[in-house]
C-alpha cells in the first residue's frame, strides 16, 4: 500500500488567521509529514477574498493549493488571479455559485509522485438564488477529469446547511477520496470514513480568531444582529488564533481514505 498524506485547513480569516496558520504549520509538518497542504482562502484578505500578497504569505509557508467560496471574487485585487495562467493552477473556486465570475472549479496538482484533483462546489441552500446543484456539479467535474486519472479526489463543499453537506457526502462516497465542508467557520465533530472509503467532515472550521464570531471581531458581529445587518465585520490582528483542519491519509492503490485525524491547534499572536 502506497500512502499519501494531506493536510487540509478550513477558512483562513484575515491577518490573524494567516499568521496563526503560518506559525502552526512547522510543527504540524513535523508531526504528520504531509505530501500536500491545502487551505480554504475565501476570507484570506481582511475577511474578503484574496490578494497576491496574502496568497504568497501562505505559499511561502508551504501551502500548495487553495479552495474558495462565495466571497472569492469580492476583492478586486484578487479576482484577476483566478484567470491568471499560473495562479489558476493553484486556486479552485465554486463556479456553480450563482455570482461566480470566472476561475476553475477543479485543479489538478502533481506533487510527490501523485496527481491530486481538488474540486470546489457551492451548496444551494441559503445561498445565491442562481446557484446550481453541487451534486450535478460534482458529476460534471468527475466526467471532465476522468481522463486525467487522478490518484485522489478532494472536494471542498462550501455550504450553509448541514443536511445538504451530509447528503452530498453520501452521494460522493466511493466516487471521491474526501468531502470536507467549509463556509460556516465552526468545526464539527463528525469526522469519519464513509462505507465507500470517502473521508467526510461537515465543516473544517476556521483558521482565525478564537474569541470571535466566525473569526471576526465579536462586538461588530453582535452589532449586525442588533442594529445594522449591513454593517461591516471588524477583523482582529492579534490575540488567540485557532487553527482547524484535518490530516488525511490516502491509499494510492485504492484511492480511498485509510485514516483521518482532526487538527485543532491554538496560537497566540
Amino acid at each position: 500500500m502506497k500512502q499519501y498524506k494531506i493536510l487540509f485547513f478550513g477558512d483562513v480569516v484575515g491577518a490573524l488567521g494567516r499568521e496563526g496558520l503560518v506559525q502552526a504549520l512547522p510543527s504540524l509538518r513535523e508531526k504528520y509529514a504531509p505530501d500536500l497542504v491545502v487551505a480554504n482562502v475565501e476570507n484570506l484578505a481582511h475577511g474578503v477574498g484574496v490578494t497576491l500578497k496574502t496568497l504568497n504569505e501562505l505559499v511561502n509557508a508551504g501551502v500548495d493549493a487553495f479552495t474558495g467560496g462565495n466571497h472569492s471574487w469580492d476583492n478586486p485585487l484578487g479576482a484577476p488571479l483566478f484567470e491568471d495562467e499560473e495562479w489558476s493552477k493553484k486556486l479552485s473556486v465554486p463556479t456553480n455559485f450563482g455570482a461566480a465570475k470566472g476561475g476553475k472549479n477543479a485543479i489538478l496538482i502533481e506533487k510527490n509522485g501523485a496527481k491530486i484533483l481538488i474540486a470546489n462546489v457551492m451548496g444551494q441552500l441559503f445561498t445565491h438564488p442562481n446557484t446550481s446543484s453541487p451534486f450535478t456539479a460534482l458529476e460534471r467535474i468527475l466526467a471532465e477529469h476522468e481522463a486525467d486519472k487522478p490518484d485522489a479526489i478532494l472536494v471542498d463543499i462550501h455550504a450553509e446547511a448541514t443536511a445538504e453537506k451530509e447528503a452530498f457526502g453520501h452521494f460522493a462516497d466511493g466516487k471521491v477520496t474526501s468531502v470536507f465542508g467549509s463556509h460556516t467557520h465552526v468545526p464539527t465533530n463528525d469526522l469519519k470514513v464513509l462505507p465507500g472509503g470517502t473521508a467526510y467532515l461537515t465543516d473544517l472550521g476556521r483558521c482565525g480568531a478564537y474569541d470571535s464570531v466566525l473569526g471576526f471581531e465579536k462586538t461588530s458581529a453582535v452589532k449586525r444582529f442588533l442594529t445594522d445587518s449591513s454593517g461591516k465585520y471588524d477583523i482582529l490582528k492579534s490575540g488567540r488564533c485557532e487553527v482547524n483542519g484535518v490530516a488525511l491519509t490516502i491509499d494510492l492503490d485504492t484511492h480511498h481514505a485509510t485514516e483521518v485525524a482532526r487538527i485543532r491547534e491554538f496560537v497566540d499572536i
